[in-house]
Formats: C-alpha cells, sequence, structure tokens
C-alpha cells in the first residue's frame, strides 16, 4: 500500500481518538486562542462600563432552559462578574420558569467572590407568569408585580428593592433570551412603551434576527451565542476584570480545536483521493 492509499485510509478509530482528545483538552486546560471582540458585543460591555457605583441598578432577565445552558449561562455569570466588580447593584428576574433555576445557580455563587450582600447590593425577584404582563406591569410598579422576591421577602424591606418603583430607576436591562418570551417581548411591550436601555444576549440561531433592532438602536448591544460569551470573557479578562469561570472560553478553544481536525483530516483524504487519481 503506497502513501496516497493509506492517508485515504486512516483508520476511524485514530480519528476518533484525535477528535476526542482535542475536544476534551482545552476544557480541561485553555489554550487561550485568540478572539476577536466583535462590534455588537463592545458596544454592549461599554454600555454596562459606562455605569458607575452610583447609577441606577441594572435588571437582568433570565429568559433561558437548561437547554439553551452552554450558550447563556456563561453570559449570565460574566455580566454579573462585571456588575460586581463595578460596584454596579444588581436586580435580576425570569420570564421562564426555568430561568429562576439558572439565576439561582448563578446568584448562589458570583456574589460571595465578592462579598456582596443580598438586598443591598442585589436582589432575586424570581419568576412570574404572562411575560407581556409582567414587563408592562413593571413600567408602572415593581412592587405590583413583585410584592416579594424569590425568597418571599417583602420588597419593601429590602433597601435595594424599596428604592426602585419602575423603569425609570433602572439604568439599563438586559435579556438573556433563548427565544419567547425574551428580548422582544422587552422590546414590544417594554422598550418601546418605556424607553429604556436594553441589551440582549442570544443563542448563535437567533443573533442575525437581533440585528434588525441593533441598527436602529432599540438594542445597545447584542452578546451571539457562545461566541458572544467568549468575546465578553476575553473583554473583562483584557480589562483585568476577574472571572468566577471561564466556560464559554474553555468551550470555543474545544470548539475551534476540533473544527481544525475535522478539516485536517478532510484535506487528508482530498490529497491522497487526488494522488490516486493522478497515478491511475
Amino acid at each position: 500500500m503506497n502513501f496516497a492509499e493509506r492517508i485515504t485510509k486512516i483508520p476511524r478509530q485514530i480519528i476518533y481518538v484525535v477528535i476526542a482528545l482535542a475536544i476534551i483538552i482545552p476544557l480541561i486546560v485553555p489554550i487561550g486562542m485568540a478572539i476577536n471582540v466583535m462590534p455588537q458585543t463592545q458596544k454592549l460591555i461599554d454600555a454596562i462600563e459606562s455605569l458607575t457605583p452610583d447609577s441606577k441598578p441594572i435588571l437582568i432577565s433570565c429568559d433561558f432552559d437548561p437547554q439553551s445552558m452552554p450558550e447563556l449561562y456563561p453570559m449570565l455569570e460574566a455580566a454579573l462578574n462585571h456588575c460586581f466588580s463595578k460596584g454596579l447593584k444588581v436586580m435580576v428576574l425570569a420570564l421562564w420558569p426555568q430561568g429562576a433555576g439558572m439565576a439561582e445557580m448563578a446568584l448562589k455563587k458570583v456574589p460571595e467572590k465578592y462579598n456582596k450582600k443580598y438586598g443591598e447590593d442585589y436582589v432575586f425577584l424570581g419568576y412570574k407568569a404572562g411575560a407581556a404582563a409582567v414587563v408592562l406591569g413593571l413600567g408602572d410598579n415593581f412592587k405590583n408585580v413583585f410584592p416579594a422576591d424569590y425568597y418571599n421577602i417583602p420588597l419593601d424591606s429590602l433597601p435595594l428593592a424599596a428604592g426602585v418603583k419602575n423603569y425609570n430607576d433602572i439604568s439599563l436591562v438586559i435579556s438573556f433570551s433563548a427565544g419567547d418570551p425574551g428580548y422582544r417581548t422587552w422590546i414590544l411591550y417594554g422598550q418601546a412603551k418605556f424607553g429604556f436601555k436594553l441589551g440582549t444576549g442570544v443563542t448563535a440561531v437567533s443573533a442575525a434576527d437581533t440585528y434588525p433592532y441593533l441598527n436602529s438602536g432599540q438594542l445597545v448591544g447584542v452578546f451571539a451565542g457562545m461566541k458572544g460569551a467568549a468575546e465578553y470573557e476575553a473583554a473583562l479578562m483584557k480589562k483585568g476584570y476577574k472571572l468566577t469561570s471561564r466556560n464559554a472560553t474553555k468551550a470555543m478553544d474545544a470548539q475551534s480545536l476540533g473544527h481544525f481536525f475535522i478539516m485536517v483530516f478532510i484535506i487528508i483524504g482530498n490529497i491522497g483521493y487526488f494522488l490516486i487519481r493522478r497515478k491511475k
């Protein structure tokens, strides 16, 4: 068997092992491949960067479920790291019932690193059914929609929430959205009527749908898919912020390296094919 025939008949077990290692190793030890921050990502980062500890709180909406967790949860965790590092106040809610679980997971992990106090530095409102009614109701009075927080503590007893009546007391709304209800709900029933600043993080397949809203100014910025999450993490690291994890960066390393070796095997196979064809 000559060289050309050998490279066209690489055992599939070898291919599987190489691809598996290319995916597993970066998940354990990040390679740190170069990540370019796209303009839409930078715009949302800049919107958060423009705020100071004296600014009004940020409202984060967790509109996703475990199925979308690999893409959207790293954005949520990075956003909390970003806000708490800057001393910003945060209020969190969910338009999806599963989103409440995602939010609670992050809020049990990130605030502890920064010694943030519940009720003063952050508040978790939880989930409320009726997405459109919730978004509209918050424009009137937060306490009409959420009389108590996720832990059944009256909002009036929480210093941070007691000072927030409606969107006029919120500096920025960010929706981490996997579908409907999601960022479109916030645009149609909230931003269009009350005029607050709105940013979003979406799955990769939904990214293209956000660009018309971004170009019209209805969205201040967009984190697009796992790459957008990795861009966010990379931008924060470059600015000197510390992160509780870099899951999106690890995932992008694994994805990129896996795709690289797939292309290498395709090229090798085609080279062998053309060499054999030429010989015949």
